[in-house]
């Protein structure tokens, strides 16, 4: 929930190239050949190579930088079996995103799918919050507003995409996210209630478990929300031979 932006962000640009100029947004890059008995190490060093200027982001398409990520507003609901959330976090910023590393890539151009594996080694973020907390250790739902920071780290994201080719252009019909968050601490710097905040910070920190389980699947599905809604209007951008030729 709180990374998941620089991931979506950094996904489309992998794929996003400078259509204005007709080049690669890195110097040197070159389109891989399908015919390519490693055809999925060629792809991997074409992300790995431009990784330094994807990060400047691209103006003329509309792509801010990666690092800082800002997310205007995400939207909170889940229930467990100790801990309900409701609510949102505003104006989330979140940084780490330089520290992402490829490590593996793998398309199968018959079947129309491409399989990437992240690493991000740590990821800081702070964020307004307006959240409604139901705890099962405080008798009482914690309500208000205020601001919180933390970290993620060790964590590795999974991505599975269905793809076709339309119109010379590559198209996301649908994506699979596994998110592996590894490590998790947040604590509440500012709130209405200072000596329930203070309770609540340390529930989560010893509770990182419940917590995990709790972010997991709503980053999965804000990452596959945000990347088939803007993920195809950046691909369709992109020529499909600007990545493979024959």
């Amino acid at each position: 929930m709180f990374s998941t932006r620089f991931l979506i962000a950094f996904a489309l640009y992998c794929l996003a190239l400078d259509t204005t100029s007709g080049k690669p947004l890195a110097d040197g890059l070159k389109a891989c050949k399908k015919s390519d008995p490693k055809l999925d190490e060629c792809l991997l060093n074409m992300l790995r190579q431009a990784k330094p200027q994807l990060m400047q982001g691209n103006p003329e398409l509309n792509l801010p930088p990666l690092d800082p990520v800002h997310i205007p507003r995400v939207s909170v609901y889940k229930n467990l079996q100790d801990i309900r959330v409701t609510g949102e976090l505003s104006n989330l910023t979140a940084k780490g995103a330089s520290s992402i590393t490829f490590k593996s890539l793998k398309v199968n151009l018959k079947a129309n799918t491409w399989d990437m594996v992240i690493a991000i080694p740590l990821v800081t973020f702070v964020t307004d919050f307006n959240l409604n907390v139901t705890l099962k250790v405080i008798p009482m739902p914690v309500f208000g507003n205020g601001l919180c920071e933390g970290k993620i780290s060790h964590s590795v994201v999974r991505f599975h995409a269905n793809t076709e080719v339309k119109q010379r252009k590559l198209k996301l019909n649908d994506i699979k996210i596994d998110l592996n968050l590894g490590d998790v601490e947040v604590h509440i710097i500012k709130s209405q209630n200072p000596s329930l905040a203070q309770t609540t910070s340390q529930f989560f920190n010893m509770n990182k478990r419940l917590i995990l389980d709790l972010v997991t699947p709503v980053a999965e599905d804000v990452v596959r929300q945000m990347l088939l809604r803007y993920g195809n209007r950046i691909l369709s951008t992109v020529e499909i031979s600007d990545l493979l030729i024959d």
